[in-house]
């Protein structure tokens, strides 16, 4: 079955009003049961079925509980969405970057992020996420 531009348009826009509320449950209510996940960043490794992506994204809102999203741009076609954004957040837990501990609580962090959405049956089959991690390192960086 195929999904029409404006639905597509409208699931990103659920999407997008999930993350911006921090609502965990939402987000992961729209991702399919088998659906795939992966943040590309150095030793980032996709991760297969709501309840791997329900901890990893668990995961996300305990370092950055305020994460929002401002979109800049979507492009979206019947199976898929393109977002590019703006993301910020507070930093709250330690973040891991290339294998060591970074703690700087209360640091603000503010990137481009890129979404790679396909959907499935009006669920998200695969988002493929890219962050400009050298600008959110160079940030934990002058923090700590």
């Amino acid at each position: 079955m195929s999904t029409t531009v404006t639905a597509i348009e409208a699931l990103a826009d659920r999407y997008g009003e999930a993350w911006n509320r921090q609502d965990l449950e939402a987000i992961v209510a729209l991702h399919a049961p088998d659906g795939v996940f992966q943040l590309h960043v150095p030793g980032g490794e996709p991760v297969e079925g709501r309840e791997a992506i329900r901890s990893a994204f668990a995961g996300f809102l305990a370092q950055l509980p305020d994460i929002h999203f401002e979109p800049v741009r979507l492009r979206a076609g019947p199976d898929f969405w393109v977002l590019e954004s703006r993301m910020s957040g507070t930093l709250a837990a330690p973040v891991e970057i290339e294998g060591e501990r970074v703690e700087a609580p209360g640091t603000r962090i503010e990137v481009d992020f890129l979404d790679v959405i396909a959907v499935t049956d009006e669920l998200l089959a695969r988002k493929d996420s890219y962050l400009d991690s050298l600008s959110f390192q160079r940030q934990l960086e002058a923090a700590s």
